[in-house]
């Protein structure tokens, strides 16, 4: 949910394709911003882009843009009572909500879902959300605006908060569980316009099945847990959602060390994953990997 402060891209007049140019941010929703951006600041040394308040009916939210390894996670509070973001965390406790994609022109991007009969909300000139219920339940913004401070549009590389138990390379995907993985990964990537990356139908509920290329990262399809929601991701996950954020540590084994020396409790790990409790990092789910999914477009 882009801050107010963004401003609009320069482009040529001529311009009219959409096109996705890069994850701008995924979009965290939780309880408590201050206690969600402390506990991550422990994890991972994330990094303040901007902050703001906003009552538009559709945001309703306080908090704004962080920085983790190679992008931004926007984390929110929601203030006001009934709007979708306090309902959202009623319903679900909160954690991960929505991705952000970089387009380069918004109206473009905007004949193009309506093209393909996709409803769309747009709460500024410059961004807007579409109908979940066409991309498997998964929420997605879409914007044309240089994010506030964000190092991508030419802003200095911000500085970390504290000694980060854990050293983040990149964040290396936006996870979401989904009725029917392969068939919502062909869904969404026709409506991003980008490329099915991977697939792994015999895949478990502990690992994607499908990966969307969103430019220069990627969307993992999980399937829904059902009755081991609890036992893998720490919190209920009965209907489709964005839900974990996977972040690249060099090494898993002194991630793991880590993790118990600062209090991080671990709901399980096995030679590729950690699962971090979302108790302990303020309602987000992480799970920290070291290495990038198939095909990732970052090599």
């Amino acid at each position: 949910m882009s801050g107010q402060s963004a401003e609009r891209i320069e482009r040529p007049t001529e311009m009219n394709e959409h096109n996705v140019r890069w994850m701008f941010h995924s979009t965290a929703m939780v309880m408590d911003y201050d206690l969600a951006c402390s506990s991550l600041g422990r994890l991972c040394g994330l990094a303040t882009l901007e902050y703001s308040e906003l009552l538009h009916p559709n945001l309703a939210r306080r908090g704004g843009m962080t920085w983790i390894g190679d992008n931004s996670l926007e984390v929110d509070e929601p203030i006001v009572k009934g709007s979708p973001a306090e309902r959202f965390v009623t319903k679900t406790g909160g954690g991960m909500h929505s991705v952000a994609l970089q387009v380069t022109d918004i109206d473009a991007t905007i004949s193009h879902l309506e093209r393909l009969g996709i409803e769309v909300t747009r709460p500024a000139d410059n961004f807007c959300f579409s109908d979940p219920r066409q991309t498997g339940r998964v929420l997605f913004e879409w914007c044309d605006a240089a994010g506030p401070h964000d190092p991508r549009f030419g802003f200095p590389m911000p500085e970390r908060t504290g000694d980060a138990l854990v050293d983040v390379r990149r964040q290396a995907f936006v996870g979401a569980v989904v009725d029917n993985p392969s068939r919502v990964a062909a869904q969404i990537a026709r409506v991003v316009g980008t490329e099915v990356l991977f697939e792994d139908p015999g895949a478990d509920t502990a690992h994607p099945v499908a990966g969307i290329s969103l430019g220069d990262n990627i969307l993992a399809l999980y399937r829904l847990p059902q009755q081991q929601s609890i036992a893998l991701w720490g919190v209920d996950l009965s209907q489709p959602r964005t839900h974990v954020l996977g972040l690249e540590v060099s090494s898993l084994e002194d991630a793991a060390a880590a993790l118990a020396e600062g209090g991080f409790r671990v709901l399980w790990a096995d030679g590729g994953s950690i699962v971090v409790d979302p108790v302990s990092t303020g309602g987000i789910g992480i799970v920290l990997v070291d290495r990038l999914l198939p095909g990732d477009p970052r090599g």
